[in-house]
């Protein structure tokens, strides 16, 4: 089995020496740091995030999204037709984001995450897969003042997605997550969410939906159709049957979030070995990977880098430490 990462790392530590970017932050709205000087702190931050996912074995990385404000951030700074807007809650999290306001046609050159996958590809030894905000996340937590519906807005973002996953294939990327859990927290929309999909999907670079944070008990056989090459399974964060129906996924890789990324108490060994022997009586190892549930921004620095360590062993087999 695999092991991979979704979503953001801790991008500031409380241990010493890890307040670079928290001073580089404060010290730019001073306006004491250029937009220069603070991408080079963000390299790098993004730097000592790959090393710390590569040092825990984690076999198929990304590159912390230290650059991420929040999910749509990257992208409602980036395409046409969009700006930032307004504080809004990040679902049930106690974290914040900034509502993406529309206010005309939305478009991507497709370079949005082209030039800091090129400086993560350029140092990280092992795999290196992207990721891009999900078509039904970005469409219905955006306030709307162009789009006559919800339809419109939802394919007119995957479009946008689209190039920007077509810009990061010809960047050298082989794998893209598409982090979406709107997909799960507002099922009624499955269908809509399937044509979103196509859109994406038709750029030809593989990509690996990531729900999360609600149960997908209720569209888990339309997940299986979509046009994808990875789904992932929150199997943590409330009550599921998904861990008993995962012989539904055939030909596609299930990437199951065991370890919770959202809690700081550390799982044991016996937790982690009975999520793992269950999924393996429904999907061969050759297309399991075992994941955190979502990113691990949300926890203290050191409890991430325990619970990666923790998943990199449980996939080789072993007890975590």
């Amino acid at each position: 089995m695999r092991t991979t990462v979704i979503g953001a790392f801790p991008k500031i530590s409380d241990q010493p020496g890890r307040q670079e970017l928290r001073q580089a932050l404060h010290k730019q709205d001073r306006g004491e740091l250029n937009d220069a000087e603070l991408d080079r702190v963000q390299d790098a931050v993004t730097a000592d995030a790959i090393n710390e996912l590569e040092a825990a074995g984690i076999d198929v990385i990304n590159d912390g999204q230290i650059r991420w404000d929040d999910l749509l951030a990257p992208f409602a700074t980036a395409w046409s037709g969009v700006h930032r807007g307004p504080l809004e809650r990040f679902y049930d999290n106690n974290t914040y984001f900034r509502q993406p306001t529309i206010d005309g046609p939305l478009s991507s050159d497709g370079k949005t995450l082209v030039k800091a996958f090129a400086y993560a590809r350029s140092i990280a030894t092992h795999e290196l897969k992207a990721a891009v905000a999900g078509p039904m996340t970005f469409s219905t937590l955006a306030i709307d003042k162009h789009y006559r519906s919800l339809e419109d807005r939802v394919l007119a973002v995957a479009d946008a997605i689209a190039a920007d996953v077509k810009g990061l294939g010809a960047a050298g990327a082989t794998l893209v997550d598409i982090e979406d859990p709107a997909l799960v927290y507002l099922p009624q929309h499955i269908e809509l969410a399937r044509e979103a999909y196509r859109r994406i999907a038709a750029t030809g670079v593989p990509i690996a939906v990531q729900p999360y944070f609600f149960p997908a008990d209720r569209i888990l056989e339309t997940l299986a159709s979509f046009p994808v090459a990875q789904i992932g399974i929150d199997v943590r964060s409330r009550e599921t049957t998904a861990l008993r129906r995962l012989d539904i996924f055939k030909g596609k890789t299930v990437v199951l979030g065991v370890v919770d990324a959202r809690n700081t108490r550390l799982e044991t060994a016996s937790e982690l070995g009975k999520l793992v022997d269950d999924a393996l009586k429904l999907v061969p190892s050759e297309n399991l990977w075992l994941a955190p549930t979502t990113g691990l921004e949300y926890l203290p620095h050191d409890v991430a880098t325990k619970k990666l360590a923790a998943l990199a062993e449980v996939a080789r087999g072993g007890v975590p430490a």
